[in-house]
């Protein structure tokens, strides 16, 4: 796993085409968690899930991983990656994120790597779930983005 940005032609692509609801914009390269492929619909395809720092408390456990609170945390809220908000992906839209001088950041990526297995169990549960009728309506519309990526 790595942290990667995703391109601002991406998210034009998904705006032009009308399937940019729920995407987390790039917001100045905003950091995501690049996952090896995954298994969603009988196929095999790179996700990214975006890292959040404001998720409400209120947010159920199984829907994140807790990161330690960034600069942007406010009180009450928690920083973490955003299961529900993943999003089907090619390496045509993504760069990676630079962390080389930023601890905090290198504090993240090695905390990710140490959880790779449960996180990459975790999503694989929620995509299972997506494939089932049990999309939470915060998910980007993940068919529509796979449709526009393999035309």
């Amino acid at each position: 796993m790595k942290l990667v940005k995703v391109k601002e032609s991406f998210y034009e692509l998904c705006k032009n085409n009308g399937c940019d609801s729920e995407l987390m914009f790039n917001e100045q390269g905003r950091p995501c968690v690049l996952i090896v492929k995954l298994k969603y619909k009988n196929r095999l395809q790179k996700f990214v899930v975006p890292l959040r720092s404001n998720i409400s408390s209120a947010t159920p456990k199984n829907q994140y991983l807790s990161l330690p609170p960034n600069s942007n945390t406010k009180p009450k809220h928690r920083h973490g990656i955003h299961y529900i908000k993943l999003f089907p992906i090619t390496n045509a839209y993504i760069d990676l994120y630079n962390i080389n001088r930023d601890a905090y950041m290198q504090g993240v990526v090695k905390f990710i790597n140490n959880k790779e297995a449960e996180i990459i169990t975790n999503i694989q549960k929620y995509l299972m779930d997506c494939e089932n009728g049990n999309k939470h309506n915060m998910t980007p519309q993940i068919d529509e983005i796979m449709e526009l990526l393999t035309s």
